[in-house]
Order: structure tokens, then C-alpha cells, then sequence
């Protein structure tokens, strides 16, 4: 099954993501293209995928399009849609903003917490507290 329109998605940005090089497989079953974060200097480079119904390495056989979006770190996100819901790019740029949304979600629980937010010594809670009587 084809998608329609899938060059059109070059250029596509959301917060700052830009969907280039959308390209297919010579069946027309998987669909790809690279996601740069341009927020960043390094401009890391994440992955989309799309797996249309006709696709044999999908893991499950169904009739909907398995849409799975990875950043640098493999953190990833996937929805699963109707052909219905394909048929536009408009629904597929929404679809792939929930994505975006999701990874963003992920990376901000699953950073580190920052080293400035170092909480004081139990010395220097006595020394404050000692400045403060007097």
C-alpha cells in the first residue's frame, strides 16, 4: 500500500524537528525518514518509520500503518493508525507532533538531575543558622 504525498513531509518541522530525506523501500512497504533536532548544535539525528499493512516484518498482522519514531538515545514512541487516518498529510503531521511530544516527555523524566541543585551541607546549615540568631 502506498503513501501518497510522502516526499511532501521534507522540511516538516515541529519544536524545532525537521523531517528530511523521506524516502521507501523498492515495495513501497516501509517508509523512512530522519528527524534533526535543531534546537541542538549537534543537530542528532532521530529515526521515523512507517510500516504500511502489506509490510512482512511487521510484528503483528493487521490493517493499520505502525508509525515508530526513535531519538539519539533509541528512547522511542509508536502509534498504531487506520488507512482512514493516512490519507492526509495534514492527519499524518499530527500524528507524528503526538510522537515528537511523547520523546520530548520521555527525555525530560529520564534526565539526570542537574549537579547545581546540590542541596547544603548539615556545616553550612549550622553556620546559616548560627548568622541568623545573632
Amino acid at each position: 500500500m502506498r503513501i501518497k504525498g510522502w516526499e511532501k513531509i521534507s522540511g516538516l518541522t515541529y519544536k524545532g524537528l525537521t523531517m528530511v530525506n523521506p524516502i521507501h523501500d523498492a515495495n513501497e512497504t516501509k517508509y523512512m525518514a530522519d528527524v534533526l533536532n535543531l534546537n541542538l548544535p549537534q543537530k542528532p539525528k532521530w529515526e521515523l518509520v512507517v510500516l504500511t499493512p502489506s509490510n512482512t516484518f511487521r510484528a503483528v498482522n493487521d490493517d493499520k500503518f505502525h508509525i515508530m519514531l526513535w531519538d539519539e538515545d533509541k528512547l522511542s514512541a509508536r502509534k498504531q493508525v487506520s488507512k482512514d487516518e493516512m490519507k492526509s498529510i495534514k492527519n499524518f503531521r499530527m500524528m507524528v507532533e503526538d510522537l515528537i511530544d511523547e520523546i520530548l516527555s520521555l527525555q525530560l523524566t529520564m534526565a539526570p538531575i542537574s549537579s547545581s541543585m546540590n542541596l547544603p551541607t548539615f556545616d553550612a546549615y549550622i553556620a546559616q543558622r548560627k548568622m541568623n540568631i545573632k
